[in-house]
């Protein structure tokens, strides 16, 4: 059996109160104390984590299903359009309080959903009625109540469209996902390494609340796009835990990729590219206005129902049901029916 490795109490240094998380100065934006830590408090136990084996092996291998080629890189004018409109999403998200969850399922559905039609001719509204849609089935699948359609269209977006619109755009992506609607994501390997940390729960809670927070500010930027969610998720973990103690993140590290069989080349790389979007300036000023209040769970906040119906699945019957005069097309909120 592998040595046990002590780890400092760490998520004493994690905490901080929520409103604070955005609000901090400091050439990081998760250190918030400066307390010595216990390193006789925090244990990471490898059989602990390998209890549920199965459970990580189908993990593994159920990501590799829906693994993407970043081909937007190739393609600027998408890689925008996707940009502004998975910033669109978070900011709905954060506006109706939507799960951490159902933010990053939105956002793998699109760009599943955009990884199948790259080879088609793209349209300047057909991005944004996507990511209606995407966020939409998502709130659907993750949240206990969903505003209608109509109303989901809130922050300013670029196009405002009609609820049958939607509709036959949401049957589009299903049958492009071929209705595969709960993949594995970032976080699934999150709540799974967390879940096994010996730490008690509510500074589990914690550490995954900054490490989801970090994803969720991560994810509109196209280049984590070629990332499996396992090594996306250790490099986040390791940043947030780098972050409060550089002198574990080593440590941890091997630990980790061990533990998930992930290459190490392919963490390290991910986790460069963390830094080098974390230290960007816009970055701090971005996103110290957002992601400071993501629910644990679905908080239902909205007394609305949501409907649905059956459409046609193609690109051509989208576009029958969109206007595309110029005139319209010219204005700041395009409302396209």
């Amino acid at each position: 059996m592998a040595q046990q490795v002590n780890f400092p109490f760490l998520l004493d240094t994690l905490y901080c109160e929520e409103e604070e998380h955005w609000n901090n100065e400091e050439d990081s934006i998760f250190k918030n104390d400066s307390k010595i830590l216990n390193h006789k408090s925090l244990v990471l136990l490898e059989q602990d984590l390998f209890w549920e084996d199965e459970g990580l092996s189908t993990l593994l291998s159920k990501e590799q299903e829906n693994e993407l080629y970043n081909g937007l890189e190739e393609n600027p004018s998408l890689a925008n359009a996707r940009s502004e409109a998975v910033e669109w999403m978070l900011k709905v998200t954060v506006y109706y309080s939507f799960s951490a969850v159902t933010a990053v399922l939105a956002v793998n559905y699109l760009d599943r959903f955009l990884y199948s039609f790259q080879s088609h001719k793209e349209k300047p509204w057909m991005t944004q009625l996507a990511a209606v849609a995407c966020l939409s089935l998502a709130a659907k699948v993750d949240e206990t109540q969903v505003p209608l359609l109509l109303d989901l269209q809130v922050e300013e977006p670029k196009y405002v469209f009609e609820a049958k619109t939607i509709q036959r755009m949401e049957m589009l992506v299903l049958s492009t996902l071929e209705w595969k609607m709960n993949p594995v994501t970032p976080l699934s390997f999150l709540d799974y390494i967390a879940r096994r940390l010996g730490f008690k729960r509510h500074l589990c809670r914690r550490f995954l609340k900054k490490c989801e927070c970090l994803l969720l500010s991560l994810i509109s930027d196209c280049r984590f796009i070629c990332y499996l969610p396992s090594a996306l998720a250790t490099a986040v973990m390791l940043y947030v835990i780098s972050s409060v103690e550089p002198c574990i993140g080593v440590e941890y590290q091997y630990q980790l990729l061990g533990i998930l069989g992930i290459k190490k080349e392919k963490v390290e790389d991910c986790c460069r590219l963390i830094q080098e979007v974390t230290t960007n300036a816009h970055f701090h000023s971005s996103n110290k206005r957002k992601f400071g209040s993501f629910p644990d769970s679905p908080n239902g906040i909205m007394d609305i129902s949501f409907s649905s119906d059956s459409s046609n699945d193609s690109w051509a019957v989208a576009s029958s049901s969109v206007s595309s005069s110029p005139e319209v097309m010219s204005k700041k909120i395009k409302n396209v029916t």
